[in-house]
């Protein structure tokens, strides 16, 4: 069985608790699957608000810059990644899908790079639960994020460590910003 990663977030005791990141290649296509597992110290009714807000959650996210909602309730996103010495903007249209009752959620995007050579489409689904401690809740993510064009190489070939970076920094600025949501 493969062991967990785990990466303490010790600023804001909050940790990423589980990280697989598989990646594979159809034809021209590259598939990325993501599995997360993020836990909060924070209610899970907090944690949901925070992850219910499209602003709030762009402002966790290292690198992402939200746009304004448009007619069908879609939002326009950038997201610029460092990729090794390569900076990519990626420019995509989200689609949101939140149930405040059973607080999960589904994200969706398509979009393609400044460079104007490399597509990506995404499908993510959330869920907020408690924790095994009182007062903590766990967030676990799964994703799927489909690369195409001319950048999909360096995309796939940095994936892994730009996750793991990512995600750390996403769940150390979750936490703290459900800790302010407390006070």
């Amino acid at each position: 069985m493969k062991q967990p990663l785990i990466f303490p977030c010790p600023q804001a005791k909050a940790k990423l608790t589980l990280l697989n990141v598989i990646e594979y290649c159809t034809s021209a296509k590259r598939m990325i699957e993501i599995s997360e597992r993020v836990e909060v110290p924070a209610a899970p009714r907090i944690v949901w608000d925070v992850l219910s807000d499209p602003r709030a959650v762009v402002e966790c996210m290292p690198g992402a810059k939200l746009g304004d909602r448009l007619e069908d309730g879609s939002y326009d996103a950038a997201l610029t990644v460092k990729f090794g010495p390569a900076r990519v903007t990626f420019r995509a249209k989200v689609a949101l899908e939140l149930d405040s009752t059973a607080m999960t959620g589904h994200v969706s995007s398509r979009g393609r790079d400044d460079q104007g050579g490399t597509r990506v489409k995404t499908a993510m689904t959330f869920k907020v639960v408690a924790g095994q401690a009182s007062g903590s809740s766990v967030v676990p993510i799964d994703a799927q994020v489909e690369i195409s064009g001319r950048l999909a190489s360096l995309v796939e070939s940095g994936a892994t460590l730009v996750i793991k970076r990512m995600t750390g920094e996403f769940t150390e600025r979750l936490a703290a910003r459900c800790a302010e949501a407390t006070a």
